[in-house]
C-alpha cells in the first residue's frame, strides 16, 4: 500500500480541508527521517527504515497561504506546520507503531500534522505537543511535550477543517487542532485546553481498560463477596468515566474514545 492507494476521506486533504494553494504532492525519504537519529540514537533510525514503507508531504500550512499569523517565542518558532501521510510496514507491532510516530514528530523541529496508515488498515491522525529540543545544538529536532493518536473513522466529518480553527496565531491554529481532535471532533467546551484534552482521553482509555478487567474478573469470580466488591468497584468506575467523557465531549455526544 502507498499513500495515493488511501481512501480520500482518510487522507490529510480531506481531513483538514487543505485549500489548494496549501497543496503539495512531495515524497520523502526514509534517509531523510532517519537521519536525525543515526548519531545519537541509531536503534531509533533503523526502526524508521524498517518500520516506514512510504512517507509523502501532502500540504504545508504557511502563513500566506492560510491566513495566519506566524508564531515565535523562546520555545519554538512556527512558521509552518508540514502535513505528512506515511505507510507502516505489514509486521509492524503496536508498540513499534506508536514509537516511529513520535519519532517523525521529534525529526522536526516544529508541529506537525501526521496520518499514518496502520498495518491493520485503518488510518490514525498523529498530533504532539512539542518544544525544540534545547539539547540539539542545530535546533533542527523537537522534544514531545504531549502525544496523541486518533483513529480517522472516529472524528467528527468536517470538525478538523481549518476554516474551523482559531486563526490568532499557527501555534493556536495547531494546538486547537489538537484540542479537537483529541475529543474526536466534539470538545465539551471552547475553555478546554490541548493538553488537558489528551490528558483526558488518555485517563477515559485507562479507566475503560481497567473497567474491562474488573467486570471480567467480576464474572469469573467465585466467592460471592469478591464478586460483590469487584462489581462495586466497577460501578464506580462507570461513574468515574461518565466524569471524564462529560467534561472531554459535547454533552450530545454518544460517541466513545478508544
Amino acid at each position: 500500500m502507498t499513500v495515493t492507494d488511501i481512501p480520500h476521506e482518510h487522507n490529510g486533504v480531506s481531513l483538514l480541508g487543505l485549500p489548494d494553494e496549501a497543496r503539495q504532492q512531495h515524497r520523502i525519504t526514509k534517509k531523510m527521517l532517519a537521519a536525525q537519529f543515526e548519531e545519537q540514537a541509531p536503534g531509533d533510525a533503523r526502526l524508521i527504515t524498517k518500520a516506514l514503507t512510504s512517507a509523502q508531504l501532502v500540504g504545508i500550512l504557511r502563513p500566506e497561504t492560510i491566513q495566519v499569523p506566524k508564531y515565535e517565542d523562546a520555545e519554538r518558532a512556527v512558521v509552518d506546520v508540514p502535513v505528512l501521510e506515511v505507510v507502516l510496514a505489514d509486521k509492524t507491532s503496536s508498540a513499534d507503531c506508536t514509537r516511529v510516530t513520535e519519532l517523525v514528530h521529534r525529526s522536526m523541529a516544529k508541529p506537525v500534522v501526521l496520518l499514518v496508515h496502520m498495518p491493520d488498515g485503518t488510518t490514525v491522525l498523529s498530533l504532539a505537543l512539542s518544544h525544540v529540543s534545547r539539547t540539539d545544538p542545530t535546533r533542527s529536532t523537537s522534544v514531545i511535550d504531549a502525544h496523541v493518536m486518533v483513529p480517522a473513522r472516529q472524528i467528527e466529518q468536517g470538525a478538523l477543517h481549518l476554516d474551523q480553527l482559531d486563526h490568532t496565531n499557527m501555534w493556536t491554529l495547531y494546538r486547537d487542532l489538537v484540542r479537537i481532535a483529541a475529543a474526536d471532533g466534539r470538545p465539551a467546551s471552547v475553555a478546554l485546553q490541548a493538553a488537558d484534552a489528551i490528558a483526558l482521553r488518555r485517563r477515559l482509555t485507562d479507566l475503560k481498560t481497567e473497567l474491562t478487567t474488573v467486570a471480567r474478573n467480576a464474572k469469573q469470580a467465585k466467592n460471592q463477596q469478591r464478586r460483590i466488591e469487584l462489581n462495586v468497584k466497577a460501578r464506580g468506575l462507570r461513574t468515574q468515566i461518565e466524569g471524564v467523557r462529560a467534561t472531554l465531549y459535547s454533552p450530545n455526544d454518544n460517541h466513545g474514545a478508544s
